[in-house]
């Protein structure tokens, strides 16, 4: 402090620094927030349409091999098709041709819908479990996913739906 109790003003080269220093540290704090996290938190599934699954999970016996990497949907044109969990949209456009959303979960599970006639969602956008998300074609896929190894979706929500139904008991007193 100065003689007469007032902090000293920086000059110019000195609030340079300050804004450098400063910017510095939320970059590094972005930077670690987009890590994956060490903590994962829990998630709860559920399906994304309320049909039919006419093809299950069939993993492939080998890289590339033949099998069915999700689960195809019973579905007719127009029908809605809602987020499995609250996620962030990592992508939402056109893959070969078909339209495709990947949604990012908070336990490290990318769930990914396929087969879609119309997407209402954009990519970095927020969803609840059970947002309207798109408008399904017939061929409706919904794969899930962590790093490169893809799971068995009703296997997330077969999970859930135990899980929803666990009932605390006191302990007798």
């Amino acid at each position: 402090m100065t003689s007469t109790g007032a902090w000293p003003q920086p000059g110019r080269a000195e609030r340079v620094a300050i804004v450098a220093v400063l910017a510095s540290f939320l970059l590094s704090i972005g930077s670690a927030m987009a890590q994956e996290p060490s903590v994962r938190m829990p998630v709860y599934y559920v399906a994304p349409m309320l049909t039919q699954v006419i093809d299950p999970f069939r993993p492939p016996a080998h890289i590339g091999g033949a099998g069915n990497r999700g689960l195809e949907y019973a579905t007719s044109e127009n029908q809605v098709v809602a987020a499995a969990a609250v996620g962030y949209v990592l992508f939402a456009g056109s893959v070969a041709g078909r339209k495709v959303i990947t949604i990012a979960h908070g336990d490290g599970v990318r769930t990914t819908y396929s087969g879609l006639l119309e997407i209402w969602v954009v990519e970095g956008e927020t969803v609840n479990q059970q947002s309207a998300i798109a408008r399904a074609n017939t061929g409706f896929h919904f794969g899930a996913r962590v790093n490169d190894h893809y799971l068995d979706p009703q296997i997330l929500i077969d999970a859930s739906d135990s899980e929803a139904r666990v009932r605390l008991v006191a302990e007798p007193g």
